[in-house]
């Protein structure tokens, strides 16, 4: 029973860490009780990976400094109360309830997988073991890999409490929950857009693509770092449509997760950044959401600086000066250009 309960401890830390980010923003009022459900749980995801950056840093990986964090961050869903009036809930028509239906199917695969041994490779070889290897040094410990470098590691950050103190169990079923965070997530964006029906159709057609099935139940990084693009997303239009400095804030700081849990979260901030341009007032509003970007994930690429001297590595190889660190070299760069950058390459460079 330690599993469940740790996991249910670390959703309520996230839950609490979020709400209370809304809060600090103001603009947990213009959420209903749904939606700021899960916004809350997608940005406190991103907090909680933050917060164990500096404590990894400072050696803090132990049981009582996890316990202690994800017990403190649990109390900020006192901000994620329900309003006092009563809302009753949707009454779902026979296509509802077959579409829920199709959507409790898939999620009990992946709670089944979520049950069971580890087995996908990358999870097993990288993403879990990155959590073991912290958790046995007690501390963050900068890992270059001989293929593709130091990555950001905001997403793995939170396997680490999970595995910690609820043990192989806990950080299995974590990843569902994580996972399924986004399904939750993407419903409620969907609503603000669709009727009930097309919500739901929309929700099952994301839950039963190959990312989902394969990769969210798994340490694969994508569907977590999918609610940091939805909730960026949203807040971007809203600063664009209310002229709002907060949820320009709230925006980069989404982005900024994704960009400190892998390196083409940096697209994605630019993209972002580019249409927050638009408009009046975007010099401004430009510039909070940068900042909030780089406050969110800039840690990973400064800590990448301070062993390597580049912020990306090892992508800027050859324009930067290494040193003699002894983490890369010429044969590690080619091999990058032809074994990660060709051989991946699906279809030729072309216009189209």
């Amino acid at each position: 029973m330690t599993a469940p309960l740790i996991v249910a401890l670390q959703t309520l830390c996230c839950l609490g860490l979020g709400a209370t980010i809304l809060r600090l923003f103001g603009v947990s009022e213009s959420l209903d009780w749904g939606a700021r459900a899960c916004w809350s749980f997608a940005l406190g995801t991103g907090v909680l990976g933050w917060l164990l950056f500096p404590a990894g840093v400072l050696g803090l990986f132990d049981g009582t400094a996890l316990a202690l964090l994800l017990a403190a961050g649990a109390c900020g869903v006192i901000f994620l109360r329900r309003p006092s009036s009563a809302i009753a809930g949707p009454r779902f028509d026979r296509v509802q309830w077959a579409l829920l239906g199709l959507i409790g199917v898939a999620a009990a695969f992946d709670l089944l997988e979520s049950l069971s041994p580890p087995a996908d490779g990358d999870s097993l070889a990288y993403h879990f073991q990155l959590a073991k290897r912290f958790l046995a040094a007690g501390r963050l410990e900068f890992v270059p890999r001989a293929l593709d470098g130091a990555v950001p590691l905001l997403v793995q950050m939170t396997y680490v409490p999970a595995l910690g103190l609820g043990g192989e169990g806990a950080l299995t079923l974590w990843t569902f929950v994580s996972g399924w965070g986004l399904a939750a997530l993407f419903y409620t964006v969907c609503r603000r857009h669709l009727d009930i029906t097309w919500s739901l159709a929309a929700t099952l057609v994301l839950v039963t693509t190959p990312a989902m099935v394969f990769g969210a139940g798994s340490g694969q990084v994508e569907a977590r770092l999918a609610m940091f693009a939805a909730v960026a997303a949203v807040a971007a239009a809203s600063a664009l449509g209310t002229g709002s400095l907060r949820y320009a804030a709230l925006a980069g700081l989404a982005a900024g997760f994704f960009m400190g849990g892998k390196y083409t979260g940096l697209f994605f901030v630019a993209a972002t950044g580019v249409v927050l341009l638009a408009g009046r007032g975007w010099l401004v509003r430009g510039a909070v959401f940068a900042g909030a970007a780089l406050v969110a994930g800039g840690q990973w690429y400064g800590w990448n600086w301070y062993h390597t001297g580049d912020p990306v590595f090892p992508l800027l190889f050859g324009w930067l000066d290494y040193g003699d660190n002894g983490y890369w070299d010429a044969a590690h760069a080619e091999l990058l250009q032809t074994a990660f950058f060709g051989e991946e390459q699906a279809v030729a460079r072309n216009p189209l």
